[in-house]
């Protein structure tokens, strides 16, 4: 139970951090900042190439006291004492910052590193410091007292002048709420949750890419910023954004029966296994799809049946044309081709799309299959007589 604990608690950590280095970075100091994830801290923010701010974040399940001797402070403490005795950060030019939602304990070091000017006093807190790393007998941060007193006074003072402890900072649930807050002007107040579940999924993705790669190069505001323009046009009324371009779908045989009505539907008319394929694509990314923007309040369900009553009023005057072509032959074969072009219509053409500007293919393509699955809509002449037992047997098996 221990170990598994930890594990929580350590990827608890590793979100707080990613999502908070997102909220950061919404709080622009100006439209050039940029930011590294853990490179030579958990957050930097670095200007031509050299750090200007490092920060660490500390989270913690329950709220407790950042008292002298605190793991979180003397943790920290000791990568930038590393980092300045290694010489990779100027101490006169970068700011040190300690993010925990832990509170510091009244009179302590943490306490007297604070923002607030009239509470700040960094020469008593580099006493307390320096007995608290000379006489403390924890062995857990022995190295660390190590580090910190390898530091000359003079660089002791420097990293001190430039380092800032914000405690009692939002825990993982409250910067959540944060990022909404600075969300707030970008889209309307109903869509914000859904934005930024997906502005958060665009971020970690990006993340784990610049983690992965070891990459040197910052992510920037401007990069963020682009994304939330994007999803902003996605979320216009007249729009829906498009989350399921690179779903890859099940094959056949992984369907269940009662998904597999459409695809008999193309083989009364012997379209290819091909083209099959990409149905079965479309299907499956159009019903997440219309499925997430109902979860997300994003689309009604009128709407949604609004939307496929036009499809099928569409299909049926194809449908009834298609129909008067064949009544006078009864040839399999005619039958076949008059149904594939029928399907070709709707398969080579986009021209109803959900909203204006919510044009992707995807959508109009499977939602017609969603159709043809149910036996609303069909391609071939007689589909509905050679597979309403198909539709039957479906109903009966969920009764």
């Amino acid at each position: 139970m221990g170990n598994k604990f930890s594990a929580h608690a350590q990827a608890l950590g590793y979100f707080y951090q990613v999502r908070y280095a997102l909220l950061l970075l919404l709080r622009p100091k100006d439209y050039n900042s940029q930011i590294f994830i853990e490179k030579l801290d958990d957050i930097s923010f670095d200007q031509n190439g050299s750090p200007t701010e490092l920060i660490q974040m500390k989270h913690h399940r329950r709220k407790g006291s950042l008292t002298d001797a605190s793991s979180d402070i003397w943790k920290t403490l000791r990568v930038w004492s590393e980092a300045v005795l290694d010489g990779v950060v100027d101490t006169q030019s970068t700011t040190f910052s300690l993010i925990t939602n832990e509170v510091a304990s009244t009179g302590s070091a943490a306490s007297l590193l604070t923002y607030d000017s009239k509470k700040r006093n960094v020469n008593q807190a580099l006493e307390i410091l320096i007995h608290t790393a000379r006489n403390s007998e924890s062995n857990n941060n022995s190295k660390a007292y190590e580090k910190f007193l390898q530091l000359t006074e003079q660089q002791q003072k420097a990293l001190l002048n430039n380092t800032y402890i914000l405690d009692f900072s939002e825990n993982i649930i409250e910067t959540k709420e944060k990022i909404f807050y600075e969300l707030r002007l970008t889209t309307r107040p109903e869509v914000i949750s859904a934005l930024f579940e997906r502005l958060e999924g665009i971020w970690f993705d990006k993340v784990i890419k610049h983690l992965m790669i070891e990459s040197r190069h910052p992510i920037t505001f401007r990069e963020i910023q682009d994304h939330i323009n994007d999803l902003q046009e996605q979320f216009q009324r007249d729009n829906l954004p498009i989350d399921f371009l690179d779903l890859v779908a099940p094959q056949e045989d992984e369907l269940d029966e009662k998904d597999k009505i459409f695809i008999e539907q193309l083989r009364l008319v012997a379209v290819g296994n091909k083209r099959i394929e990409k149905a079965i694509s479309d299907y499956y990314r159009a019903f997440h799809q219309r499925s997430k923007w109902v979860r997300d309040e994003l689309l009604m369900i009128d709407e949604l049946d609004k939307y496929e009553e036009r499809l099928i009023d569409e299909w049926e005057r194809k449908f009834e044309i298609m129909k008067e072509n064949v009544e006078d032959d009864t040839s399999e074969n005619i039958l076949q081709k008059e149904g594939r072009k029928l399907f070709n219509w709707i398969d080579e053409n986009n021209i109803f799309p959900i909203r204006p500007n919510c044009d992707e293919p995807y959508i109009e393509r499977g939602s017609y299959h969603m159709l043809s699955n149910q036996l609303r809509v069909g391609w071939h002449s007689q589909f509905y007589e050679r597979l309403d037992y198909l539709l039957n047997k479906t109903m009966e098996e969920t009764l």
